[in-house]
């Protein structure tokens, strides 16, 4: 029997997309007769120790850490990334060994796990260190802790016996760091919305419980953080505020570290026509993403291949047409096209996005998009894949550093 140890800053019940995402492979491992350990920290649960929860050892350390702001986050993460991996050390040895990328820079553990357990090691990028930060403006580009990190994570990710990328995006990203292509498996985050199904918009208990009436809802569901992109929805909406279309609600269900300042810039436009709405549990997304006639996603211009949404899948797991504000080269801009899910509206084009939306409430009915949906969530099974990965790598005769 083959075991996997998977280490990731969250695992649930603490909230997180990328816990939510490792929960799901987990599972799939254990039906699939592997032994399966996560290593995470305690995060909300306060829970420091062990416990087995679907037949997955969960392993969980207790780390300060918090998102205040970027000083006391950095802090977390410089203490979060050597507290796993002793941690690790001190478990028992796995066949193969997966990082995430939350927190940032955790793929730096695994050659030294690979190289002291003598493990197999597969980084699951979710995001791209150093470039998501300097395109968010956290690191100056071209500086020195932009080249340090840039330099330990190429070298580090070379270490790896696979990569997996979210999307085909973030495989040329890795290619262009001089990743071979070989070694880098495309895997969407497919999967996590298997519990989200299609519902109608009426009835709809979320729609009650908020009083959204008949208003045409614009949703966005899910993080407001810096890889996101909000001018553009905001202009949107103080456009049709002022050509009257008082029917047209943008609804923010969510959390993240630009809440404060879209509420802010909200409020200094002076728009009646937009609200906010606290996040949603697992067990209530259908409903709540139900209650959008509209889903929005957005990407800051420059993140393509860097960062790939997954609540894009959620949101074509619900049945409902998506407008992507962001770059044409990201893998949703790419799957919008190929699948016909929604239409794709560059950063900055607010006219563009008001036209989306009127067409889209003019029209009303989906069509087939739930059809369309069920065909995207079908590209990839992202577990088989995942398993083909893990087993294929197992099965390698030497461990090779390089």
């Amino acid at each position: 029997m083959s075991s996997i140890l998977f280490i990731n800053r969250v695992y649930p019940p603490d909230s997180g997309a990328t816990g939510r995402v490792l929960e799901f492979i987990a599972r799939g491992f254990v039906s699939a007769g592997w032994t399966v350990t996560v290593l995470c920290t305690a995060a909300s649960t306060k829970k420091v120790g062990e416990e087995v929860r679907d037949g997955i050892r969960i392993v969980r350390v207790g780390i300060p850490f918090s998102k205040k702001n970027l000083i006391a986050r950095a802090f977390g993460y410089a203490v979060m990334i050597p507290t796993l991996l002793l941690k690790a050390l001190k478990l028992p040895r796995h066949d193969v060994v997966v990082t995430k990328t939350d927190p940032p820079m955790l793929m730096l553990i695994g050659p030294l796990i690979k190289w002291i357990k003598r493990s197999r090691t597969i980084h699951w990028a979710q995001d791209l260190y150093p470039e998501v930060a300097v395109e968010a403006g956290v690191f100056q580009r071209g500086g020195l802790i932009e080249s340090v990190l840039r330099f330990l994570s190429s070298n580090s990710l070379q270490a790896h016996d696979a990569i997996i990328a979210v999307g085909r995006c973030m495989k040329e990203r890795l290619e262009g760091r001089g990743i071979p292509a070989s070694k880098v498996i495309v895997i969407p985050n497919i999967g996590i919305e298997s519990s989200v199904v299609p519902l109608p918009r009426i009835p709809n208990l979320f729609r009650k419980r908020y009083a959204l009436g008949e208003s045409f809802t614009v949703m966005y569901s899910g993080n407001m953080g810096r890889a996101h992109e909000f001018a553009t929805i905001l202009d949107a909406a103080r456009i049709l505020q002022e050509s009257g279309e008082g029917e047209i609600l943008f609804l923010f269900v969510g959390d993240g570290p630009l809440v404060v300042n879209l509420r802010s810039e909200m409020d200094h436009l002076g728009l009646k026509n937009v609200r906010f709405l606290p996040g949603q549990p697992e067990s209530e997304l259908s409903e709540s993403l139900a209650a959008g006639d509209l889903h929005l996603v957005t990407m800051r211009s420059g993140m393509e291949g860097l960062v790939v949404p997954s609540k894009f899948y959620g949101v074509v797991a619900a049945g409902r047409p998506c407008l992507f504000v962001g770059p044409e080269a990201s893998e949703v801009a790419m799957v919008i096209r190929d699948k016909g899910v929604g239409a794709v509206i560059a950063p900055g084009a607010a006219g563009m996005l008001t036209d989306a939306i009127l067409k889209y409430r003019a029209e009303r009915g989906l069509g087939d998009m739930e059809g369309k949906a069920r065909r995207v969530l079908q590209q990839t099974d992202a577990l088989s894949a995942f398993l083909e990965c893990a087993s294929g790598i197992c099965q390698s005769e030497s461990i090779s550093l390089s």
